[in-house]
Formats: C-alpha cells, sequence, structure tokens
C-alpha cells in the first residue's frame, strides 16, 4: 500500500462525512422537483461551487494530463474554448435564459413544449445513449488511477470501485440534488487544496526552465506550438478550435449534468452569472491538468522512467506528494469524483426516468405519472445506471485520447440538441421533421469515429467534431422545410 495508516484515516473521515451530510438531506426532499432541481432554489456561491464540483473527477484530471503528457504545451489550448463559450452564453443569456423561463428539468422536456412527445422520446434515447456511454468508462479509467496511487491490488480494484459507487448511489438515491448541492461545499475545500499541492510539488520536484528545453528537445514544434506544422494542420489547429467552441456551446445548453444546474437556479439572473464567473473555473479545470502532464513528461524522462500518459498522472502524485499529505489529496481526487458520479447519475437517469420511461407511459395511459411515482422510477433507473457503467468499464478499450472519446460519445447528441434547441427558439418554421433529422444526421460523424481505428482517432476528430455540427444544421433545416412543404401548420400537435 502507498498510503500510511494516516492517509486511510483521512480518506475513511472524509467518505464518513459525506454519506453522513448526503443522507441527512433527506427530510427536504417532498416531490421530483426537490428531487431533480432542488426546488429551483440555487444561489449564486452554491451554484458556482456546484458546477466546478459536478464537472471534475478523477478522469477529468487524467484526460487532461494525459493531453498534457502526450501533446505537450500544444494542448494547452484546449482550455480556451469552454471559457469562451461560458461567458458569452453568461454575459448574453443566448438561449439558456428562454429555457430558464420554461421552468423544465430536462433538455428533451423543451421538445415536448415546442414540438411533441414523440420529439421529447426520440431525443432522450439518444441523450441517454450518448451520456451513459460517456459515464461508463469512468469507473474503468479511474481505477486504475486508484490503483497506481493507493497501491491497492489490481484484483481488488473493481470491489473498491463497486463500494466508492454504492456510497455515492446511496446518498443521491436519497436526497437527489440536495445531496449533490450541500456535499458539493466540502468537495469544493477538499479539491482546491488537492489541486494547489500536485501544482506546488510538482514545480518543486521539476523547476520551470528544465520542463520546457526538455518538452522542447523531445517534442519538438509540435510539443511547444498547437498551430504546427500550420494553422489548419495538426491535433489543435482551427478546426479543433471550432470544433471544441461549438462543442462546448452544445454542453452547456444541452449536457444535463450541466443544464440541470442551470435548471436549479433561483432564477434567470442567478442562471446567467453562475455561467458567466463559471468560465474562469473551466480554464483552471484545464490548464492546472494539462500541465501536470507536462511535468509528468518531463519528469519521468528526466529519470529514465516509462509511464504511458494515461497513467502518468498517478504515477506522478505517488512519486511526489509525501506520506500524510497523499491521503489528504487523495481524499480531494475522490471528493471530485463523488461529485461528478452523483451528478451523472442524477443527470442520466433523470433523462431515462423522465424523458423516456415518463413519455412512454403517458403514451400508454394517456396521463402524466404523478410526483411519487416519478421519485420511484427515478431511483430505480439511478440503479440500473450505476450497474450499467461498472459493467461497460470492465470490457471497453479506448484507442485515440479519452478526452477526444469523451467529447465523441457527447457528440452522439450534442450537435442535434444545440441546433434543434436554437432553431427551436428562434426560428418559427423549425418543425419536428428538422429535429428528427437533425439528431440522426448529427449523430453520423461521432459513430464513424468509435469505429475508426486508434491511429486514425486522434487526427480526424476536429473534422468529425465540427462536420457533426453542419450535418445536424442541414438535417434541421431540411428536415422543417420538407415538412412545412407537406404541412405548412405551424403548430405541431401535442401527440
Amino acid at each position: 500500500m502507498n498510503l500510511s495508516h494516516f492517509d486511510i484515516a483521512i480518506v475513511i473521515i472524509y467518505l464518513t462525512l459525506i454519506f453522513t451530510s448526503g443522507v441527512l438531506v433527506k427530510k427536504y426532499i417532498k416531490g421530483i422537483d426537490d428531487y431533480l432541481v432542488a426546488g429551483r432554489s440555487m444561489g449564486f456561491h452554491l451554484g458556482l461551487i456546484s458546477m466546478m464540483c459536478s464537472e471534475i473527477g478523477i478522469i477529468t484530471f487524467v484526460y487532461y494530463a494525459e493531453l498534457g503528457f502526450d501533446a505537450g504545451f500544444a494542448s494547452l489550448i484546449a482550455a480556451i474554448p469552454p471559457v469562451i463559450a461560458l461567458i458569452v452564453l453568461g454575459k448574453t443569456g443566448w438561449v439558456i435564459k428562454p429555457l430558464l423561463e420554461m421552468k423544465i428539468k430536462t433538455i428533451p422536456e423543451f421538445f415536448s413544449i415546442k414540438f411533441n412527445k414523440g420529439v421529447r422520446l426520440y431525443v432522450g434515447i439518444f441523450m441517454a445513449v450518448g451520456g451513459i456511454l460517456n459515464f461508463g468508462v469512468f469507473p474503468g479509467v479511474e481505477s486504475r488511477f486508484i490503483n497506481i496511487v493507493t497501491g491497492i491490488p489490481p484484483n481488488s480494484i473493481l470491489l473498491t470501485m463497486v463500494i466508492l459507487l454504492t456510497i455515492v448511489l446511496l446518498y443521491t438515491l436519497v436526497g437527489g440534488m440536495v445531496s449533490v448541492l450541500i456535499t458539493n461545499y466540502i468537495q469544493y475545500a477538499l479539491l482546491s487544496i488537492g489541486m494547489i499541492l500536485i501544482t506546488v510539488f510538482g514545480i518543486i520536484k521539476v523547476d520551470w526552465g528544465s520542463i520546457l528545453q526538455y518538452v522542447s528537445s523531445n517534442m519538438g514544434e509540435k510539443g511547444m506550438d498547437p498551430f504546427f506544422p500550420n494553422a489548419f494542420g495538426g491535433d489543435f489547429g482551427i478546426g479543433f478550435i471550432i470544433w471544441q467552441v461549438l462543442e462546448w456551446t452544445a454542453l452547456l445548453i444541452g449536457w444535463q449534468a450541466i443544464s440541470i444546474r442551470l435548471f436549479s437556479s433561483k432564477d434567470t439572473d442567478t442562471g446567467k452569472k453562475i455561467y458567466r464567473w463559471s468560465g474562469l473555473m473551466f480554464f483552471s479545470r484545464a490548464i492546472l491538468p494539462i500541465f501536470w502532464g507536462i511535468i509528468a513528461f518531463a519528469y519521468f524522462g528526466l529519470h529514465g522512467i516509462k509511464v504511458s500518459g494515461i497513467d502518468s498522472l498517478g504515477n506522478l502524485i505517488v512519486a511526489i506528494v509525501p506520506n500524510g499529505l497523499l491521503g489528504l489529496m487523495f481524499a480531494a481526487l475522490l471528493a471530485a469524483s463523488m461529485s461528478t458520479y452523483s451528478s451523472y447519475l442524477l443527470s442520466w437517469s433523470s433523462v431515462v426516468s423522465q424523458d423516456i420511461i415518463g413519455s412512454i407511459i403517458k403514451f400508454i395511459t394517456g396521463k402524466e405519472t404523478s410526483s411519487k411515482r416519478q421519485l420511484v422510477i427515478s431511483r430505480i433507473t439511478m440503479t440500473f445506471v450505476m450497474i450499467f457503467i461498472i459493467w461497460f468499464s470492465l470490457f471497453y478499450e479506448m484507442g485515440g485520447y479519452i478526452y477526444f472519446y469523451l467529447q465523441m460519445t457527447g457528440m452522439l447528441f450534442i450537435p442535434g440538441v444545440l441546433i434543434s434547441v436554437v432553431l427551436g427558439i428562434y426560428w418559427k418554421h423549425s418543425r419536428s421533421l428538422g429535429v428528427y433529422l437533425s439528431m440522426t444526421f448529427g449523430a453520423i460523424p461521432p459513430v464513424t469515429y468509435l469505429f475508426l481505428p486508434p491511429n486514425l482517432q486522434n487526427s480526424m476528430a476536429a473534422e468529425l467534431g465540427w462536420g457533426g455540427f453542419v450535418l445536424a444544421l442541414i438535417g434541421m433545416i431540411l428536415g422543417s422545410l420538407i415538412q412545412n412543404k407537406i404541412n405548412p401548420k405551424l403548430i405541431e400537435e401535442k401527440i
């Protein structure tokens, strides 16, 4: 074991504190609105903290560190697109203001209001598949990290992950979004300490000059300049930036784990303010882990130690953080992951329960499901989502960057959702056939990516990325024009 008895005690105390605080909020859950969107009472400061915690897990640090380890300083450009998207949306209120005013709980719910229940079901299926496939690799990637940091034998890692996920499942099942928000306070404090510790110890172990020289010598200009060999070539050129700005704009609107925070805001101005200020947090969320990967590349290279990009961060932490502090930092990383797991379990189970199962029940019975029954369905769905992601993580192996895989699984529905929501709000001629085609066309490039050989996945990611948005736009316009031609009635029937 790499953890001392003191380190283990810190981790146990943390897990106990999180579980207890998560369970104690059960008394505040009186209906489905309380469970999924915390009664729409989230203020600015808690919203900002919750947004940060929900989108940082061990896997976040691992995939950004992998980028830094394998691509050097050039990959730092990946930190910029989310900042642009957050500030623009938060400042202008474009799209998010109308969504907040609609008082919805999930994005597919928008489609039943604007179009019809069939569209809501179709979009919900795409979102559930993409979101759960994205979520499905988390346990596998993070178990490798935990194995390296703790020294737990590989044959015990699955059991470790099951125990950890069960703790998260239990307090999220009981308290829903209220549990997530309350535990975010504790997780944010530990997470901040952990990020500072890794950065400080990394710079102490490898000075800035040595890092620059080693990356330059071993990666060449490609590791220093994102536009090498030209602005339109390489993995991080103009095509990558265009894709990422579109992707992050879409994620901030249509990614349920993020939008559920938006829908939990107490009012429209609070939601916009959370987005504006989250830009700084998302910048540090990317910059620091990428930099840790660059530090790891220099540190292990200078010491003649071979490690892979995906394992670089775990090995760096073991190498540079002393016992005593290792437990505190590991608890901080667990904090980040537990927050992400609870948020994702709640988010994707809500799409399955509300937008798929709920839509099917209403189609069969003709009645809305009661709030109490929705609560039961959400909790059962959450349990099955957790079981699936554990199973999926055992068997799926990725080829290219983890970062690109996660972006592409989100792309299974994100282009169609962005285009359909935007035109659904701002184009009066948008129709349901346009949504069907937009969702279908937009999913073609990411499906293609998932079946490409590993050596082509990284090099073609940008083109397939922005290409998905182009196809989604074509589908929305084409489908709407066809339906308007055949049936010019502009008001959809609510079936």
